[in-house]
């Protein structure tokens, strides 16, 4: 199965067209979002210190469970709405990529963590998406989302461990078992190749994000 968990912050439409027919867990303000935009979370998670009181009300009227914890807390409100979710599920995390830089910092060493644990975990927000890679890996993102528009950017994650083996395929600046190294910009900026539809970035060992925004 597969989960939303929809986060507070400035999300537009963009962000709600990603959401698909099936389970939706809303994060504090994400509950705005989801009265807004017509969507029924299965469970609201959080403090609830941001989500306003026509969007909390909405949500007791429903019966929807609310699962609050005190403000005072060692999570984030995304972070213990992962929790919820069976490991075996694959989860897009509906928060955010602009904004609030701590939160941006937080969801992606989170998603990163549990990527790196067996998770199946993407961050999204209608226009930028972070997907992870870890070790022996490798995706393959389809350009129907983007368009060739898009800017690609490989990130390391990890400052002690370099990424090694990055092999592209698909993107205009190419890459064959290079070397990244953390605070190196080296693999920023990429794009993807004149009439390909899809590009493959794949490593062999280490901690990495692509991310993939949409320039239009």
């Amino acid at each position: 199965m597969h989960y939303y968990v929809i986060t507070g912050g400035p999300l537009t439409s963009k962000a709600a067209d990603i959401i698909g027919k099936d389970h939706v867990i809303a994060a504090d303000r994400g509950i705005d979002f989801c009265l807004k935009y017509g969507i029924t979370p299965e469970m609201a998670v959080g403090d609830m210190d941001s989500v306003s009181e026509e969007g909390l009300e909405s949500i007791k009227e429903t019966g929807i469970p609310i699962m609050k914890y005190p403000v005072e807390k060692d999570m984030t409100d995304t972070e213990i709405a992962l929790t919820f979710i069976p490991e075996d599920d694959s989860v897009t995390v509906v928060c955010p990529l602009t904004g609030r830089l701590d939160h941006i910092i937080a969801n992606i060493q989170i998603a990163a963590k549990l990527y790196s644990e067996g998770r199946n975990i993407v961050l999204d927000d209608g226009v930028t998406e972070v997907n992870f890679l870890s070790g022996n890996d490798s995706v393959t993102l389809k350009l129907d989302k983007w368009g060739n528009d898009s800017s690609v950017s490989l990130v390391p994650l990890s400052a002690d461990k370099n990424v090694e083996g990055v092999t592209l395929k698909g993107l205009y600046y190419p890459l064959d078992n290079a070397t990244l190294s953390f605070g190196k910009s080296l693999s920023f900026s990429n794009r993807p190749k004149d009439g390909v539809s899809e590009f493959t970035v794949s490593i062999k060992e280490g901690l990495l994000a692509v991310i993939v925004t949409n320039n239009e």
